[in-house]
């Protein structure tokens, strides 16, 4: 029933499948703004720690506070950083789908694990979104509408029908395997 060409470098080899390698980097640029707000941080007090103007401030030298605090900054970038990478590899590493006998079976989370089943009959179509820093890592995104489903251009990531960031071969395998099982013909847009 389940014809996979080998060839193909996106074809998945075992039961539930990854979303890619370069997935992990999507999702680390998704959560690292935290991380990042402290590093610049750290980096605009380094540079102050030298100025002229901090030693004739109220008659105190703070430069030795800026420096110190340019440090705090910097150990707090690189626990925020370093706690970011490691949630990041657990939800990559969690997030994964199984294209069973009769439903699409997308298992993710972490702490609270989800896994939702997606029947084929109920999909109408599955479409391939690819922004132009998708495009630059070779990555998709995989939006799954179903029937009784609207479908919504607002970028909702909570869609039980998203997979949010895959290598572009495994995004399109996957959607005609989607569209073949669930019967449903793809319509071609002239580019």
């Amino acid at each position: 029933m389940d014809e996979k060409p080998v060839s193909h470098p996106g074809v998945p080899q075992e039961a539930y499948h990854a979303l890619g390698k370069k997935t992990f980097v999507i999702f680390l640029l998704d959560r690292i703004h935290i991380a990042a707000v402290f590093l610049l941080i750290a980096i605009a007090l380094f540079a102050l720690q030298g100025q002229q103007f901090l030693k004739n401030v109220f008659s105190l030298d703070l430069s030795s506070y800026v420096g110190f605090s340019a440090w705090v900054a910097f150990i707090v970038f690189a626990l925020v950083a370093a706690v970011t990478f490691l949630v990041t590899w657990l939800i990559y590493r969690n997030y994964k789908f199984y294209l069973g006998d009769d439903a699409l079976k997308i298992k993710k989370g972490v702490l609270n694990k989800e896994e939702t089943a997606i029947p084929y009959r109920q999909i109408q179509n599955a479409d391939i979104e690819r922004d132009l820093s998708f495009q630059m890592l070779g990555l998709s995104r995989l939006v799954i509408l179903t029937a009784g489903e609207e479908e919504e251009k607002s970028g909702e990531d909570e869609s039980e029908g998203i997979l949010p960031a895959m290598d572009k071969d495994l995004a399109e395998w996957l959607q005609a395997e989607l569209l073949k099982r669930a019967n449903v013909q793809k319509v071609v847009e002239a580019q």
